[in-house]
């Protein structure tokens, strides 16, 4: 014992009482008594890891610092741009941008907006995202799931094919767009991490599954109101005696060639091809017409106009927010998800607040100028590196082709079938549906089958938007739950007198203090159970 200890008798304090603890002879993990000498103490550094970055700054002070960084990310890739690359990118370039024509058009279809939206948002977005972003691969523009996304966000507020609808599509992008923004900005990247695997599982599935049922009536031309997905599933049934023969021949000829192009001859583009093919058969049957098969309509041949943006309306801006946080939120989650995949292969570093800048950006783009929200797209961006894409630059020139398509080749869509579209969209539903991974869920943590199954039926059956806020909020509440409580057990030191080990049953305690570790998170959700 410490002579100040016996000085004062009775006055002894905890650290005093563990100072004799750790001099007293306590038996070793072998049962030996023997006692080792005593080890200087081991000092250990408390650090805040979240409070602080790598730079030892607070995330948001540390990523405001680079914020010039972030907005100059342009000039740095074009000055260290390497004429290397160019072929190799233009190459991909131009594989991409024949897989990108046929799916933002149908993506615009799922969305219920005019086709041109669709390519408006493949151009501006692809460009910016390109531009400002940091995934060599990703190609950013008009996306499946995010389609479905943006339809449930803007039916509670115009009618779709009305002038409010499509102003409320841009609108939506920019306020997308902005949140983005403000989470790269503030360095807060890192929430996306904590919406699980599940989430992200049953959203994409009831994605895919609602595309499918919603492109019903397009696949057999049929003509009837009701959007959600038992009222769509009655109306084809009782309407399926008036189903258009040719329309439904043109939807199940696209299906098929697109499957039997994927099996037989997997590097050529399916879906363009057979869409003109059915752009064809129009043409030499004569089939659009009233009555007849129903087709896009000729593109106008124009560089993506200045939208007319209610930038300052309060209301729509208030009715907007829920949707925008949604579509921001899983695309960013989409998008980190991609150029992580993608990473691992390549090699590459990323910078996520990079990117996640140059998604908010890319979105902000594509609505002020006539385009719709999007994110990264996993099969363009696929695409995009089996094409042997070096760099950002390939998808800034995917964008490029788009537009000289559009531009020369607009005159097409009059003869392009809607039912063509949407056969292309029921193989794109059917992918989304990832029943392997489903089942994977289900057969292991019962938590994240709870959360998956909640977040699928709700995107079925509620507005889309609140079925991901639902499930999100789910995995916070398991998450919370889960961290509230801490293991705690009493311990004892080593015979090495370093360490603290986990006390067995019937193994001797110190009579003077007992000794607990918790082993978990602390904080104010655990302080009860402590």
């Amino acid at each position: 014992m410490d002579d100040h200890s016996k000085d004062k008798p009775g006055m002894e304090t905890p650290a005093d009482i563990l100072e004799q603890i750790m001099m007293e002879d306590w038996p070793s993990n072998n049962g030996s008594n023997e006692v080792s000498s005593r080890q200087p103490p081991v000092e250990i550094e408390e650090t805040d890891p979240i409070a602080e970055t790598a730079s030892g700054q607070n995330p948001l002070v540390d990523s405001l610092t680079h914020t010039p960084k972030y907005f100059s990310n342009p000039v740095r890739f074009i000055k260290s741009y390497k004429l290397s690359n160019f072929r190799p990118d233009l190459i991909a370039g131009l594989t991409v941008g024949v897989i990108a024509l046929p799916q933002v058009i149908a993506f615009a279809l799922i969305a219920e907006l005019p086709p041109e939206m669709g390519l408006y948002g493949a151009i501006v977005a692809g460009i910016v995202g390109a531009l400002w972003g940091s995934s060599d691969q990703m190609n950013t523009g008009p996306a499946n799931a995010i389609s479905i996304l943006v339809l449930s966000s803007l039916l509670a507020i115009a009618e779709p094919g009305s002038s409010n609808f499509i102003l409320a599509a841009g609108m939506l992008a920019v306020m997308a767009g902005i949140f983005q923004l403000i989470i790269g900005l503030s360095g807060l990247g890192m929430l996306v991490n904590f919406v699980s695997h599940s989430v992200i599982i049953g959203f994409a599935s009831g994605a895919g599954l609602l595309i499918g049922i919603g492109q019903l009536k397009n696949v057999f031309g049929l003509q009837f109101e009701g959007r959600t997905v038992v009222d769509t599933m009655i109306n084809t049934i009782l309407f399926i005696p008036q189903l258009n023969i040719p329309t439904t021949l043109l939807s199940i000829g696209t299906i098929i060639l697109i499957v039997a192009l994927r099996k037989f001859a997997p590097k050529l583009p399916g879906p363009l091809l057979s869409m003109i093919v059915a752009s064809f058969f129009v043409y030499l049957f004569d089939l659009a017409g009233p009555g007849g098969v129903k087709v896009i309509g000729e593109l106008p041949r124009t560089l993506p106009p200045l939208a007319d943006l209610p930038l300052f309306d309060l209301e729509l801006i208030a009715q907007l927010s829920t949707g925008a946080l949604a579509v921001g939120a899983i695309g960013l989650i989409q998008t980190t998800a991609i150029a992580r995949a993608f990473s691992t292969q390549t090699g590459q570093r990323l910078d996520s607040n990079q990117e996640f800048v140059g998604q908010g950006l890319a979105n902000i783009g594509a609505g002020l100028f006539s385009g719709y929200a999007g994110a990264g797209s996993f099969a363009r961006s696929a695409v995009n590196m089996e094409a042997g894409a070096r760099t950002r630059m390939s998808s800034l020139l995917s964008s490029v082709f788009v537009l000289v398509a559009m531009l020369t080749f607009g005159w097409l869509g009059a003869y392009l079938p809607i039912a063509s579209l949407a056969g292309v969209l029921m193989v794109t539903a059917y992918g989304l549906v990832d029943t392997r991974e489903m089942r994977l869920i289900w057969k292991g943590n019962r938590t994240d089958a709870i959360i998956m199954l909640v977040t699928f039926f709700g995107t079925i059956f509620l507005q889309i938007e609140f079925a991901v806020l639902m499930g999100v909020l789910i995995s916070f509440a398991f998450y919370i739950t889960q961290t509230s409580v801490p293991k705690v057990f009493p311990v004892i030191p080593d015979h090495t007198f370093k360490h603290f080990i986990r006390r067995q049953p019937g193994q001797p305690g110190c009579p003077q203090l007992g000794i607990i570790k918790i082993s978990g998170d602390l904080y104010f959700g655990a302080v009860n159970h402590v």
